[in-house]
């Protein structure tokens, strides 16, 4: 875990803080908090931490070493943050099976409360630098996979036209992804 923990505070800084999370979390996870203002101004970053201990499997037998990580607003969102990546942490550890990228988890209820966000999708991390979401270590490649909190319309998006599609439409509009309160880009 040091060579994890030296990959994240290289481009976060320092952890700030942290959460064991509750009797639902899966035993040895836990979660660190970056920030605030990281990796830049108005977010915080939350990573899981110690996830890819679990050797869960993808596309088939493929064996996936995997964290999840969200930026949010610095404000009451880490804590919120810290609470769905327990969840989609514990549904991973259950099903035995990682995510793939460009997978949806829901739509389901609001990820925020009052945001028209109600899916994730799960993205490499692109606010970082490309060498950010891979950590070689001695024993096992980590892939570092971003959370992104998505609309219906862009869930269906992504499920219909994949990630690609997505990713255009954000790029047309220049949003700004951290914030849970950003428009939805799904035509209409």
């Amino acid at each position: 875990m040091a060579d994890l923990i030296a990959h994240l505070e290289s481009y976060l800084g320092t952890i700030a803080g942290g959460s064991q999370g509750d009797d639902t979390t899966p035993s040895g996870v836990q979660v660190a908090f970056f920030g605030p203002d990281a990796p830049f101004a108005g977010v915080t970053t939350v990573v899981t931490v110690g996830l890819w201990r679990r050797h869960l499997t993808v596309a088939g037998d493929r064996a996936l070493h995997q964290e999840l990580l969200m930026h949010v607003p610095n404000d009451d969102y880490p804590a919120r943050a810290a609470g769905l990546l327990f969840q989609v942490a514990g549904e991973l550890v259950r099903r035995g099976a990682g995510l793939r990228h460009g997978q949806v988890l829901g739509p389901a209820g609001p990820v925020f409360p009052g945001s028209a966000m109600t899916a994730l999708v799960a993205t490499n991390p692109g606010y970082l630098p490309e060498s950010f979401a891979v950590n070689r270590t001695d024993s096992v490649a980590i892939v570092l996979t971003l959370l992104l909190p998505i609309t219906t319309g862009e869930a269906a998006v992504v499920r219909e036209r994949g990630l690609p599609a997505l990713e255009g439409l954000f790029v047309a509009e220049d949003l700004d992804l951290t914030d849970p309160g950003r428009a939805d880009v799904a035509p209409g």
